[in-house]
């Protein structure tokens, strides 16, 4: 699979030509909270995706694209899943997650609560509160409940038991709602989330995280900051189209950096690749 490429088609058919490729998946799908009539662009969230499907569509949906996430992830990879509700169902959030967790390998490991600046929109219902929040799904596969990773460091250890401490990351991030405002994607988180959740996540530099929702190019972004691979699906050409213009407007100091550190990482992995290959004949 080409690597740092935004594919113009279905996540489901990005995935299909995958396997075992990607070290964590970092994605908000739609929500599924525009009402069915919603036609007009006021209330529109997407400029392709029509986001009103049945309770019963949207769910099936979702465990497709999780059984597809368990064919890509790398052992002890995690989901990095943004998921909201819309005042009109508020219960449909759970219902999905209670499915993935009940139809596919995958279980919550954490939650974590997104606090943005600004509430959007105002609820103007007589007893609904107004959310300035949203939670990420830290999804594992429920045999590696123990083992998947994060980049928790190690401040202190037990003389007596031999026992690491930890550092302690709070499942609370406070971040920007995006990055600007578009009429082609109105539901786009922003790179400085995106970032914090891989400063967490991300194996090590060079690590590939896929979004299945690229939209205007956040996910890909904040992974071109942080030194990392990025595979991205999105059915919008035009979304795609503004990432690109996007990634050609880097300073060419920047692009020339990141194509250098590529190049060094591809040499230190045929390295490690060479001496595995020389530790196994060693051992026949």
């Amino acid at each position: 699979m080409t690597l740092n490429t935004v594919f113009i088609e279905d996540a489901l058919v990005t995935m299909s030509r995958m396997k075992k490729e990607v070290d964590l998946v970092l994605t908000s799908p739609p929500y599924n909270s525009s009402r069915p009539s919603a036609s007009d662009k006021h209330n529109r969230r997407y400029d392709v995706y029509k986001d009103s499907k049945s309770d019963t569509e949207y769910i099936k949906w979702t465990i497709k694209l999780f059984k597809a996430y368990h064919r890509i992830l790398k052992a002890n990879g995690v989901v990095l899943y943004n998921l909201s509700y819309s005042s009109d169902n508020p219960a449909l959030i759970h219902l999905v997650v209670a499915d993935i967790i009940r139809n596919t390998p995958f279980t919550v490991a954490d939650t974590i609560v997104w606090k943005k600046p600004k509430a959007m929109p105002n609820n103007k219902s007589a007893n609904r509160l107004t959310r300035i929040t949203e939670t990420v799904y830290v999804f594992c596969r429920k045999k590696e409940l123990k083992t998947f990773k994060t980049n928790k460091k190690v401040v202190s250890l037990d003389k007596r038991t031999g026992q690491h401490n930890y550092e302690n990351l709070f499942n609370f991030i406070e971040a920007p709602n995006n990055d600007y405002s578009n009429q082609l994607n109105k539901a786009t988180f922003s790179s400085e989330l995106a970032m914090k959740l891989l400063d967490i996540y991300a194996p090590g530099p060079f690590s590939v995280v896929f979004d299945s929702f690229m939209g205007m190019g956040t996910t890909a972004k904040a992974a071109l900051r942080k030194n990392l691979h990025f595979i991205g699906s999105e059915i919008s050409a035009q979304q795609v189209e503004q990432f690109e213009i996007y990634k050609e407007g880097l300073p060419n100091a920047e692009k020339r950096r990141y194509k250098i550190e590529k190049i060094l990482n591809s040499l230190e992995l045929d390295k490690v690749v060479q001496n595995k290959g020389a530790t196994e004949k060693l051992t026949i």
